[in-house]
């Protein structure tokens, strides 16, 4: 290997946080919910055991807190409190919660009611029907069933499912690329990793449709390495369907042709944004790209290159098989369909919720998880994430619809909730999100990288003397504005708005006196 290559090859490798545990070593989730409940005691007691690190997330916040043990075993609650590196008792794993209150059940339509992970079952409950129903004739009629959807993206940023695939199917050259983005990081949110864990027939379902819709011959899943579970579903649902002839030179005996390979995560947040994925995909730092040119017109290789999420390809097949009149009964007229909100164990009934658009942030939090866990008060909710919004309770009346989160400056995100219980220390939550910030910016521009660092630093300084508070807190606005103005992707872009929330979460609070202080 030259100098020149020895050199690119240790900065992509230095750039990737994430290392299996071996022997004594246990990764400890320090996602918000995780934090939340026991994280940093757990943590402490374990590094005084043996070596520990930080992972961001482990996708099981409906359970917290969550480790991963030597041989990538993922542990939750009570088994996870009562880990010691010299092993610890197993207890029987809660049941996930998963239901729908929508009309029809398009997300949630098998996971909840057992695993579909093995072919002949998945195709006993209509995987890949939809897929048979089209092969065979023109692509450009699925394109135009996902256009009339009206389909949004949901990994956050709701953008149109079909113009995408369209803007990618028109774009010059003779390669196209479909990926399916299962780098879901958001802590709060784990609708990737159960769809990936027990129904990947769907997903491979999903990208094989729209690999046929565009042009496509070569298709990417790519999994964050946090979740070894939903690798090896994934890795074992490829397999079968190749066997199958659902993959390969001749998709279903017919002259559609496309292969779909796995490629790993290695541990960072920032490759869940798509052109950062794309360069981790191709071996390089997962580094955000300058838009334009977009993905769809030169992604993967420069070619035009579809990525969506694994929410979003799981409604193609319904979309498909039932029609795009049938999806926009569904929900509103702005927001189509239906949207899976995953709930932390800081509610009195954590899982999955699968809900029509439209549908209030307050009949979600009361009505379907029942508010905060153990009777205590409900201080705020976090919603979508680090880049979502801190929601105080009383400003849940808002209809989960774009154009009206817009109007309310509420950014939706992944569709993850954490409840923020009366009594949490808001100082806390603060450092948890500057050290994530820090631990996650991908250093590519200097407001988020270097700004990540300074945000820390200031928020440490908030629980100091009064004046050294003080100056600290006056730093923050223009700081963060910097951060949000400069920086080049989504990341950096959208922390500093939820942060500005809770900084003003936690001013209320203390103005509230000792009663509602943090």
């Amino acid at each position: 290997m030259s100098k020149d290559r020895s050199v690119a090859a240790r900065g992509v490798r230095s750039f990737f946080a994430y290392q299996a545990p071996t022997g004594n070593h246990v990764a400890v989730c320090r996602g918000l919910s995780c934090e939340l409940n026991g994280a940093p005691e757990l943590a402490a007691r374990l590094a005084a055991q043996g070596t520990t690190s930080p992972v961001f997330c482990l996708g099981m916040c409906d359970r917290s807190p969550a480790i991963l043990t030597a041989g990538e075993q993922v542990l939750t609650g009570a088994d996870a409190l009562q880990w010691t590196c010299a092993g610890g008792p197993r207890l029987p794993a809660a049941p996930l919660d998963v239901r729908h209150i929508s009309s029809r059940a398009i997300i949630t339509e098998r996971i909840g009611r057992g695993s579909h992970a093995v072919l002949d079952r998945a195709r006993a409950a209509g995987v890949y029907d939809a897929l048979a129903a089209v092969v065979a004739g023109r692509p450009g009629d699925v394109l135009a069933q996902i256009e009339a959807s009206g389909e949004q993206g949901r990994g956050g940023a709701g953008y149109p499912t079909g113009a995408k695939w369209r803007a990618c199917a028109s774009a010059p050259g003779a390669r196209r690329f479909v990926v399916a983005n299962g780098d879901e990081g958001d802590p709060g949110s784990f609708i990737d990793r159960v769809l990936l864990e027990d129904d990947p027939h769907a997903v491979l379902e999903g990208l094989l449709l729209c690999a046929f819709a565009v042009g496509a011959n070569e298709a990417i899943v790519y999994v964050r390495a946090e979740y070894p579970r939903a690798r090896e579903r994934m890795r074992q649902a490829i397999t079968e369907a190749r066997a199958a002839g659902l993959l390969g030179a001749a998709v279903l005996g017919g002259s559609f042709a496309c292969d779909v390979r796995l490629v790993t995560g290695h541990g960072s947040y920032v490759c869940g944004e798509e052109t950062a994925l794309l360069n981790a995909i191709e071996g390089k730092r997962g580094e955000a790209r300058v838009r334009p040119p977009y993905p769809a017109v030169a992604g993967l290789h420069g070619c035009p290159t579809v990525v969506n999420n694994i929410e979003t390809l799981v409604n193609v097949p319904w979309i498909v098989r039932e029609g795009a009149a049938a999806f926009r009964k569904l929900g509103t007229r702005a927001s189509p369909g239906t949207k899976a909100f995953c709930f932390n164990r800081g509610f009195a009934r954590s899982g999955i919720v699968e809900a029509e658009f439209g549908v209030t942030l307050a009949e979600l939090v009361h009505g379907q998880a029942g508010g905060s866990r153990d009777g205590r008060p409900l201080q705020a909710i976090v919603l979508g994430g680090p880049m979502g919004s801190v929601l105080r309770p009383d400003v849940l009346d808002v209809a989960v619809d774009f154009p009206a989160l817009a109007a309310r400056g509420i950014r939706l995100g992944h569709g993850g909730l954490v409840a923020i219980q009366s009594g949490t220390d808001l100082n806390a939550v603060l450092r948890s999100w500057a050290w994530f910030m820090v631990a996650e910016s991908c250093g590519r521009c200097a407001p988020c990288a270097l700004g990540s660092h300074r945000l820390a630093e200031l928020v440490g300084r908030l629980r100091g003397g009064r004046e050294d508070s003080e100056r600290a807190g006056a730093e923050l606005a223009p700081l963060l504005d910097m951060i949000e103005a400069g920086s080049l992707c989504g990341f950096g872009q959208g922390i500093p708005g939820p942060i500005r929330e809770l900084l003003e979460l936690r001013r209320q609070a203390a103005a509230a006196g000792p009663d509602g202080h943090d």
